[in-house]
């Protein structure tokens, strides 16, 4: 082959726009910067999933619910190239977690994306807290308590327990059946709007992470 011809086709492969992988790419901000996005990322190597595919943030525009939502969006129109967004916050005692909701549910469906796609937005809440997920791997909780209390009732569970720390996706694994099973029970009792009874979605979030494999 002439050597003009062999450059030419080697241009071609390189303009060639990258292909789009066999499932949905996500972008997942949360509120914390350490437990929720080491938690979230553990998931995401464990199915061996590129980092530009499921991109998980910290917000950087606060810790507020809405704050978290609203980062969502702004990093989700820098590109736009995401079947679905998620939001993940926690309840506590922030003063925007009833506007977040709204508006999450305003925006799901709402957007499109780099391939004119409608996209799902997703608002993933605890109430009170992240930590009331990685309990219900270990017992069953009925009724509201503070962030402090959930931690607490944790570490019976997992001594070493502390914010940010590693493996903790890794160590819960194994009783996620039941953790996904106590917290569809709370789900089908209690309503996450109200924001004063135990719930949360991380057991969403997790699910469709656990099945986006190459």
């Amino acid at each position: 082959m002439p050597r003009h011809e062999r450059e030419r086709r080697s241009g071609q492969l390189k303009r060639a726009p990258a292909r789009r992988p066999p499932y949905d790419r996500i972008l997942i901000v949360c509120e914390g910067s350490k437990t929720e996005p080491l938690y979230v990322d553990a998931i995401r190597q464990a199915n061996r999933i590129p980092a530009a595919h499921i991109a998980i943030i910290p917000s950087e525009l606060g810790t507020e619910p809405r704050q978290v939502v609203d980062f969502a969006v702004e990093q989700f129109n820098k590109t736009k190239q995401f079947e679905r967004v998620y939001a993940v916050f926690d309840r506590d005692e922030h003063k925007t977690y009833s506007d977040a909701l709204q508006r999450a549910h305003a925006l799901h469906k709402s957007l499109k994306n780099d391939e004119r796609k409608v996209v799902e937005f997703l608002a993933v809440p605890s109430v009170p807290c992240f930590e009331l997920w990685l309990l219900l791997h270990f017992e069953d909780v009925f009724a509201f308590g503070h962030r402090s209390e959930m931690t607490d009732k944790l570490k019976a569970h997992i001594p070493h327990y502390a914010k940010g720390v590693g493996g903790i996706y890794e160590l819960t694994e194994p009783k996620l059946a039941e953790a996904t099973a106590r917290a569809k029970a709370l789900m089908g009792r209690f309503d996450p709007g109200t924001g004063v009874d135990p719930v949360t979605l991380v057991h969403e979030l997790v699910e469709q992470l656990r099945k986006t494999r190459l």
